[in-house]
């Protein structure tokens, strides 16, 4: 039953217990809780009885951008079947502005259903619940609540309160609701929601006896990333569990609540620790096997459950492999009919056949129902190629570069890895997200038969390589770095970032790429050595040096450099180097 078409057809609604209000996904300590008044008048000798005084309940509170949360009891004798596809749950809420907002409920396992919401402005809103079933007649739920701003401290803590992630006025990158810029340090979970990287300890696997999910994401929180991608669902793939057990008990029917549950779990421990979560709806796979009808249904409720969250959501991984673009296309477009609550879209290419792309601004630019590109290159030469020319697409749309080559596959280590890294955002991308073998393919004894024989996933989460991204992000992280845009004329012997006039940086990778890329010539620069020529002439000012060491994360400060001229320079040590010059 798809949101804007619902029939009010006659219902039977009984409200059983307390809605519960959550401050938060997260969450978050809680609110203050208001007070009723009490006289402050000061007590007489005789105190002559007072009339008993209407004091009107305070209103449940939600921090702005946490999520209320309704629970609703259905009485009907229903079959599992019909209460996935026939019971429909929706809401509407109308902001203290007086903008209305729909969203669909869900069935939550029993007789329960219930409606997520976060509300988008501080001050009082009101909501009317509705079912819909051929039981009975109309009933509805009302009620009212109020949403208390996020404290300094809050948003300090956790940057999720600042609003779902949106593009840039600019279309260069994402922002937060509040206009607070977004840096994307992705990593790849894509096994995150199996029972594989549990979310509780699991005595017989091998590694420390720890709940592992949490652990991974403390790991991942501490170095800086900001993304966590994951595999919601694995609707064709009945063996792939979680603690609650497969996506479907029957397979496109019946959809299993207690595996969400655990996926919610798994969500929000990514949104407390101030990350967000990017999931992927189901891999290729399910979308030529499951019916349009099928696939829609279980994007409506996997939406609903999640639509409170801070997320972004995939259409699908590796669309490429797919025989007809049309049905993603077609996919992508019904999840932007449900996404009444603005959060972004995206799709996930492969450079495989039958549709091979780099990025998905091959196949899908410029289509409403996309807001931003995603890039898998699986080549070094490519991962700049592919960045700059999205870059130079008009209107500007963000490009991510979510998955190219992973520490520990094939020719993919260390240096490589990090070399891809820098190269992205030098080279005008929005995002860069990591990869290392072990991590996305969770090694806790189960994958010794692995074709690229992962290492133990306790291991394999402290690879020199992440804290390469660690120190990546910590040197971007106190620049203005959404200001700073490609700009190659200044030399050619690296890959340059500037603010003209104000800020320049110069990577040099010290590493040779491929000479050709998998589908072109490769026209980048061969960088071999960690020297570089500045051309200066038509630059006026004076400007600080420094050197940047991407693989300790040293920074060497040089001799001060004036405009006017051209200047040669090298690096204090060895490898890959960053020059930093600053306007004095």
């Amino acid at each position: 039953m798809l949101l804007p078409s619902i029939k009010w057809l006659p219902s039977v609604l009984t409200l059983i217990g307390l809605i519960t209000v959550f401050s938060s996904a997260c969450s978050p300590e809680p609110g203050p809780t208001a007070v009723p008044p009490t006289s402050t008048s000061p007590a007489t000798e005789a105190p002559s009885p007072t009339p008993a005084q209407n004091t009107p309940n305070p209103l449940p509170e939600v921090t702005q951008w946490g999520v209320f949360d309704a629970a609703i009891q259905l009485p009907g004798e229903y079959t599992h079947e019909q209460k996935y596809l026939e019971i429909g749950v929706t809401a509407r809420f109308v902001g203290p502005d007086g903008r209305e907002v729909a969203v669909n409920g869900f069935w939550d396992g029993g007789r329960t259903w219930r409606v997520r919401f976060a509300p988008s402005l501080p001050g009082e809103w009101t909501y009317t619940i509705r079912a819909v079933d051929d039981q009975g007649e109309i009933a509805a739920s009302n009620g009212r609540f109020q949403a208390i701003p996020p404290t300094a401290e809050l948003l300090e803590n956790n940057p999720n309160y600042r609003g779902f992630l949106q593009l840039s006025d600019n279309g260069r990158y994402l922002t937060y609701a509040d206009g607070t810029p977004f840096f994307w340090m992705g990593d790849t979970a894509w096994r995150a929601n199996q029972l594989t990287m549990s979310f509780v300890p699991q005595p017989d696997d091998e590694g420390p006896d720890v709940a592992e999910f949490p652990t991974y994401l403390d790991n991942r929180q501490g170095k800086g990333f900001s993304v966590i991608q994951v595999v919601a669902g694995f609707p064709t793939q009945p063996e792939r569990i979680n603690e609650g057990g497969p996506t479907y008990l029957e397979m496109f029917s019946v959809i299993n609540p207690e595996n969400f549950q655990w996926l919610d779990r798994r969500l929000e421990a990514i949104l407390e620790r101030g990350m967000v979560p990017v999931i992927i709806g189901q891999w290729e796979l399910a979308v030529g096997t499951m019916t349009p009808e099928d696939l829609q249904r279980y994007w409506q409720y996997l939406i609903a459950r999640t639509q409170a969250y801070n997320v972004i959501w995939i259409v699908t991984g590796e669309y490429g492999f797919e025989d007809d673009l049309d049905d993603v296309r077609a996919l992508g477009e019904f999840i932007q009919t449900q996404n009444s609550t603005n959060h972004l879209v995206t799709v996930h290419p492969t450079p495989n056949r039958p549709h091979p792309a780099f990025s998905s601004a091959e196949h899908f630019w410029g289509e409403a129902w996309l807001d931003f590109h995603l890039h898998q290159t699986w080549d070094t030469a490519a991962v700049r190629e592919t960045m700059v020319g999205d870059y130079g697409r008009l209107p500007p749309t963000p490009a991510v570069n979510a998955e190219s080559g992973y520490d520990g596959m094939r020719s993919w280590d260390r240096e490589r890895v990090r070399l891809e890294a820098w190269a992205t955002f030098m080279s005008g991308g929005a995002g860069y997200t990591y990869g290392a073998n072990g991590v996305w393919n969770w090694n806790d004894g189960c994958c010794d038969d692995e074709q690229h024989e992962p290492p133990r996933w306790h291991e394999a989460i402290d690879i020199p390589s992440s804290y390469d991204m660690q120190r990546l992000v910590d040197f971007f992280a106190p620049l203005p770095w959404w200001e700073l845009t490609p700009n190659e004329e200044l030399t050619s012997d690296g890959y340059v970032l500037a603010t003209p006039g104000e800020r320049y940086l110069v990577y040099l990778p010290d590493l040779p790429l491929e000479a050709a890329a998998t589908r072109w010539w490769w026209t980048g620069k061969q960088v071999e050595e960690t020297a570089v020529t500045l051309d200066l002439g038509d630059i006026t000012g004076t400007f600080t040096v420094s050197w940047f060491n991407p693989a300790t994360g040293d920074t060497v400060a040089g001799e001060a450099i004036t405009g006017g001229q051209r200047h040669d320079l090298i690096a204090p040590f060895s490898g890959d180097a960053l020059l930093h010059l600053t306007s004095e």
